[in-house]
């Protein structure tokens, strides 16, 4: 076998086996994640990965997650800590969900951003009640 087609081949093949082992990863990342009330920071790194970004304030840390479609949704995926447990999340991925009640409202299409609802009405916007701050 010439050195070049013994090149080539085994190339060849360090390709395949690359491309077998990322194929778990790529289908893990399309499986759907469940966020749960009361997880801890670590559970939720556990399931979604790394965050793009941690921001803290008070009691509260406030955990940024990539979700492909920022341009789109205008935002990245967010979950709430307060004390180190979840209180609340706002999914935009079709992959992840709250298993709580998210302060967020139902994600809307572009037009009925732009011009309202169908029938030329305000849009409702479910309100959710505060919590009573801690004496």
């Amino acid at each position: 076998m010439s050195r070049r087609r013994s090149l080539s081949l085994t190339l060849g093949c360090s390709l395949a086996a690359a491309l077998a082992l990322a194929a778990p990863r790529r289908a893990a990342a399309q499986q759907s994640v469940t966020i749960d009330p009361g997880m801890t920071r670590d559970q939720v790194i556990a399931k979604l990965g790394a965050p793009l970004s941690s921001r803290r304030y008070d009691s509260f840390t406030y955990l940024l997650f990539k979700n492909s479609c920022e341009r789109k949704c205008g935002m990245n995926d967010l979950v709430v800590l307060d004390s180190g447990k979840v209180v609340d999340a706002v999914f935009r991925s079709k992959c992840r969900a709250y298993s709580g009640t998210s302060s967020s409202p139902k994600m809307i299409s572009a037009s009925e951003a732009k011009h309202g609802s169908a029938n030329g009405a305000p849009l409702k916007v479910e309100q959710v009640p505060k919590k009573p701050s801690p004496a």
